[in-house]
């Protein structure tokens, strides 16, 4: 169960593509920049992100609701644009919109809120094209990086009417540390070609734990994907003190397994109308997964950020 919950997160919230957020909301320019919170319980509200040097847009863009039952295929950047077939709009904004704390790849389960209900149900398939003037930049893997986060936001928007703001608090967080045995995986090899899978829009590649029996498989990926997934199961499982941060100080591509020991859904208890407790609780299953990698979860206080929806309407078709 654990690891459909994480495949389905990774899959569905995890399609940021930078390490910096650069962009706007829909209602107004956002301030460059994440303020940091002071206070035991501090809240900040700010803009969603800076805004870029150049507005960057879409030249030609379609997007039609898809009710087939084809397979879906993750939104990502290509040679001259962006696409998505049949899969959902939150794919898109957990791409035009990354953290700005905590080292995460994508915003896990419950840091995103006021998305309509629709979100979780209905899905598109997006057909997006650069322009001509635009085409050089975007083969520079960092531009593009900037581009198509800016892009996907004017995107969001002009159709969906998409307005967004970013909250932080001080909060407890779980922090990602190498175990005293040291890390028990290794660097990538850049002359060794990954194995086929899904690839990460923000680098490497994915093999779900159906491929291999032994767990989800990474390639050439960063520690900003596993604190992301750790977060997630936290955060899938109810852990309210979900944020994962990267204080592991490994800054390069790594290939690594992430296991789960096996959980069952919470059950009919002996009373009636009384539900029994899961076999594991959410903090047993992300540490066993981090010490199976030769890293540990230390408690301590950080910030947790927060994407709030300030409003979205159903993306208009053409």
């Amino acid at each position: 169960m654990v690891g459909k919950i994480l495949a389905v997160g990774l899959v569905c919230a995890g399609m940021a593509v930078g390490q910096t957020a650069t962009g706007q909301t829909a209602s107004a320019p956002a301030a460059a920049g994440a303020p940091v919170a002071s206070g035991p319980a501090a809240a900040v509200t700010t803009a969603a992100a800076a805004v870029p040097a150049k507005a960057y847009a879409f030249e030609v863009v379609s997007i039609r609701q898809n009710i087939s039952d084809v397979q879906g295929d993750i939104g990502k950047p290509t040679a001259d644009g962006y696409r998505m077939i049949n899969d959902g709009i939150n794919v898109v904004i957990s791409t035009a919109y990354q953290p700005q704390t905590a080292g995460l790849a994508f915003y896990p389960v419950g840091q995103v809120k006021g998305l309509p209900d629709w979100v979780n149900s209905e899905r598109y398939d997006i057909d997006a094209r650069i322009s001509d003037e635009d085409r050089a930049a975007w083969q520079n893997p960092a531009e593009q990086k900037v581009m198509l986060q800016a892009m996907l936001q004017t995107m969001l928007a002009d159709r969906c009417k998409l307005a967004v703001h970013r909250e932080f608090k001080d909060a407890s967080v779980y922090s990602l540390v190498v175990g005293k045995s040291g890390i028990k995986f290794k660097e990538t090899d850049p002359t060794v070609d990954p194995p086929s899978g899904t690839k990460l829009p923000w680098g490497g590649v994915l093999l779900p734990a159906s491929r291999n029996g032994d767990g989800m498989s990474f390639y050439g990926t960063s520690m900003a994907t596993l604190v992301s997934l750790l977060s997630n199961v936290l955060s899938s499982l109810g852990n309210h003190e979900g944020t994962v941060q990267d204080k592991t100080g490994l800054t390069g591509r790594y290939n690594f397994v992430v296991k789960f020991p096996p959980i069952e859904p919470r059950g009919q208890g002996d009373a009636p109308g009384e539900v029994s407790a899961p076999t594991l609780d959410p903090s047993s299953i992300a540490f066993t997964a981090a010490e199976a990698l030769g890293l540990k979860l230390e408690k301590e206080k950080g910030q947790v950020e927060t994407l709030v929806i300030d409003h979205m309407e159903r993306p208009s078709e053409n």
